[in-house]
């Protein structure tokens, strides 16, 4: 998912009554006759923020994925190609069908149909073959050593931001990755924008990591661009040249 034109008028809405509910005519709109309602094969910016984005995750492959908000599944094709197993959800029945095509060709790749966060309730208890995880996951830990969150938490209630940041604290692996991308300006009907997303998944972790029972998550990366706003937490300490011993 993405961001709508900066140009168009964003309604008022008070932060504390965005609505709880998925906006499936919001979304049916945007992909009615339109495979890439935000350009993403075409836009400059997109292929930009993509190759920033794959540039900043800290480990060059990964064993178990997960992407929220897969769109039409552009990024998710160049996901697949670091990790061994990808599940990519999105809520829009469109957009699962065009992702679902251009992934085809990507065995260890699933695409899901679901309104997040209801799927992420039950993703845990499902078994390894629903979901084609690789055999590195087991029901002792958690399943994904990579999360990538990007522009769809603007779109939730806050309940289901805050249900979606318990979520991957309980669910990323030690030694994992949570990579979050947001837009920065307004969006038309909704009043939460990039700015007060990642300062709630800011806050969220900073509290975590004060309380003694939880695994820190670090704060590996920034890039605070004019447009999208790029955060890359690691459940670890060890930074890119920890891991390979240049420190």
């Amino acid at each position: 998912m993405s961001h709508t034109s900066k140009n168009s008028l964003a309604y008022n809405i008070d932060i504390n009554s965005q609505s709880a509910a998925y906006s499936e005519s919001y979304f049916d709109a945007l992909y009615n006759d339109n495979s890439d309602p935000w350009q993403y094969q075409t836009r400059w910016y997109e292929k930009r923020k993509r190759d920033i984005c794959l540039a900043i995750l800290p480990q060059s492959q990964y064993n178990d994925a997960i992407e929220l908000g897969c769109g039409n599944g552009v990024l998710s094709a160049l996901l697949a190609q670091r990790c061994l197993a990808l599940v990519s959800i999105d809520g829009n029945q469109r957009a699962v069908q065009l992702a679902k095509a251009r992934l085809a060709e990507f065995p260890h790749v699933k695409v899901i149909q679901s309104v997040i966060p209801n799927e992420l309730m039950t993703l845990k208890a499902s078994t390894m073959d629903d979901y084609h995880l690789s055999d590195d996951t087991s029901t002792n830990k958690p399943p994904f050593d990579l999360i990538v969150i990007s522009e769809i938490l603007y779109y939730l209630s806050l309940n289901d931001i805050d249900a979606v940041i318990a979520w991957t604290q309980q669910n990323l692996a030690i030694g994992g990755t949570l990579l979050c991308c947001h837009w920065r300006y307004a969006i038309d009907g909704f009043t939460m924008t990039g700015e007060t997303v990642h300062q709630r998944l800011n806050d969220a972790f900073n509290f975590a990591n004060n309380e003694k029972h939880q695994i820190a998550f670090n704060h590996q990366s920034q890039i605070i661009d004019s447009d999208f706003l790029l955060d890359v937490w690691q459940r670890s300490p060890s930074s890119v040249a920890m891991q390979e011993n240049l420190i």
